[in-house]
């Protein structure tokens, strides 16, 4: 149960759900770190999307925590616990009693691919502006990928969130250019370029065997790339 916790990098999108409350009240955080056998911390929602739900963090409030590790097989993690402690300094916090047990179940189907193919990202932001960025899918299995696009302006944390549906345009040679839904999964800052893993929805048998019957990497693209830094 630990080596879960463990596996969770500083500044990795958490869900938090107050399970006592009569309506779905949830948001997303960061993970800040962990007390072995004692806490898992993470930031306290920002108050700009989630200022109503603070006033109900408080010590004792029931809560599932839920994750994703973009491991060999990748899985999403969940567990009940409560809310321990809520400090202020030096910055505001929750301190989340650590698990008794922790249920995770694999959400990639087969085998990851390694890849590199360039591709567009479109999407509303958290803040429902429309976005477009140019980057490059990494690699792919059968219900997902993971793929970077360029970073803009401002936090990283008003542009994707888990459960944001974005389409991918991606351009093979062979089969010419690939449209894809999907929704992100993860977001994490690598450099100055966001990383995001992606999970294909559904109903797109067709174009997800069209991206594994062409070339998964593109040999003139990554030249260009690699001459260009």
């Amino acid at each position: 149960m630990p080596s879960k916790i463990s596996q969770l990098v500083t500044g990795q999108k958490i869900e938090v759900q107050l399970s006592s409350s009569n309506v779905p009240a949830r948001f997303y955080s960061e993970f800040i770190g962990a007390v072995n056998e004692r806490w898992v911390i993470v930031n306290m929602p920002d108050a700009r999307k989630y200022n109503d739900m603070r006033d109900l963090l408080q010590e004792k409030t029931p809560v599932i925590v839920r994750f994703v590790l973009e491991n060999e097989s990748g899985e999403i993690c969940a567990f009940r616990s409560e809310i321990s402690y809520v400090i202020s300094h030096p910055t505001k916090m929750l301190f989340i009693m650590w698990p008794n047990q922790i249920e995770h179940r694999i959400i990639r189907k087969g085998r990851r691919f390694d890849a590199f193919l360039p591709a567009s990202v479109s999407g509303q932001s958290v803040k429902g502006e429309e976005n477009t960025f140019r980057g490059h899918v990494l690699d792919v299995s059968e219900s997902g990928c993971r793929l970077k696009h360029e970073k803009p302006e401002g936090k990283i944390d008003e542009l994707w969130e888990n459960g944001s549906k974005i389409v991918l345009k991606i351009e093979q040679k062979n089969n010419g250019d690939l449209t894809l839904k999907a929704i992100v999964r993860q977001v994490k800052q690598v450099d100055d370029q966001l990383e995001l893993g992606v999970q294909f929805m559904g109903n797109q048998k067709d174009e997800v065997n069209s991206l594994f019957s062409g070339s998964l990497v593109d040999i003139d693209e990554l030249s260009r790339l690699e001459s260009s830094t």
